[in-house]
């Protein structure tokens, strides 16, 4: 007899909502060299690319308003590129799964070292830091590095699959990393970053039930969440991490640490931390364009007027 399970008890259950499908491919992917197995996963990303789907059509569109100046033909060619990143940063996450968390670390440089050295300090001193990312690169395996060797948590949202968001969950905690709800309580958050941990967020999305405000990205007003630069007040710090591909090899990128002085106007510190996050996130991307999702909705809110 089978039994029905809604999708609330398959996400009380990581595991068992991850199902099968996942761990036999994290499988499939020890019997190839990694550089084979991603590469593998890369062209299947590309093909997707290639075909009339509507996340193509719509990276193909957001990239024509970012580089207008490009032209059509590279905003499609770049556009597949960046299915083609897609699928070789899953393939990356799938080989993680089930491994030992010095699998992701190993395969990680550090561009700047000393910057790295400088956040370890601050965390042994007990001071916590908010650490803006985004859909660049590859934030999955960054976190799962930072979280084996640091006291990491991270802010993301609930995906409406429970099998999605059950694998996703079990690859963030494997490492010791924890994850809050993007609802969770913003004193729960707090306790976070006073406790000494490093508080992660992706903050490049157009969430219009977040409270935000606008700012340019690429130019063009973006509704962005705000609570992250309210957090970083808090926290008296906050910096800019982010996963890249380069030379073969995948990259964090670690920005400078940006001490947060205490503001009279909260909400307006709050809305130029957001700003200058998100153009220090936006001259990433323009370095390497083809590896930000850029079928997301960045531009789905329009300001009044």
């Amino acid at each position: 007899m089978t039994v029905a399970t809604d999708g609330a008890t398959e996400a009380a259950d990581p595991r068992r909502a991850a199902g099968w499908t996942v761990p036999a491919l994290a499988a499939c992917s020890r019997a190839l060299p990694p550089e084979c197995w991603e590469r593998l996963c890369g062209l299947l990303g590309l093909a997707m690319g290639l075909l009339p789907l509507r996340d193509v059509r719509r990276a193909r569109e957001h990239l024509g308003r970012a580089y207008p100046e490009r032209g059509g033909a590279w905003a499609d060619a770049t556009a597949a590129r960046a299915f083609a990143h897609a699928g070789r940063m899953a393939g990356a996450v799938i080989a993680a799964f089930g491994r030992d968390a010095r699998h992701g670390r190993r395969r990680l440089v550090v561009d700047d070292p000393e910057r790295l050295r400088i956040a370890v300090r601050r965390l042994r001193a007990g001071q916590g830091c908010l650490v803006f990312t985004g859909h660049l690169g590859n934030w999955e395996l960054m976190g799962r590095a930072i979280g084996a060797a640091l006291p990491l948590t991270v802010i993301g949202r609930r995906l409406r699959s429970p099998r999605a968001d059950g694998l996703v969950r079990i690859l963030r905690t494997a490492t010791g990393t924890r994850q809050l709800d993007q609802d969770t309580d913003p004193r729960r958050i707090l306790a976070e970053l006073r406790g000494g941990r490093l508080v992660a967020t992706l903050a490049d999305q157009d969430i219009p039930r977040l409270a935000g405000c606008f700012v340019p990205w690429f130019g063009i007003p973006a509704w962005t969440p705000v609570t992250p630069g309210v957090l970083a007040q808090s926290a008296g710090a906050w910096t800019l991490a982010a996963c890249y591909r380069a030379g073969g090899r995948w990259r964090l990128h670690l920005g400078p640490l940006h001490p947060v002085p205490r503001a009279a106007d909260r909400q307006a510190a709050a809305e130029a931390i957001t700003a200058a996050a998100t153009a220090e996130f936006e001259a990433l991307v323009r370095r390497h364009p083809a590896q930000w999702a850029w079928w997301h909705k960045r531009w789905r809110t329009r300001p009044p007027g």
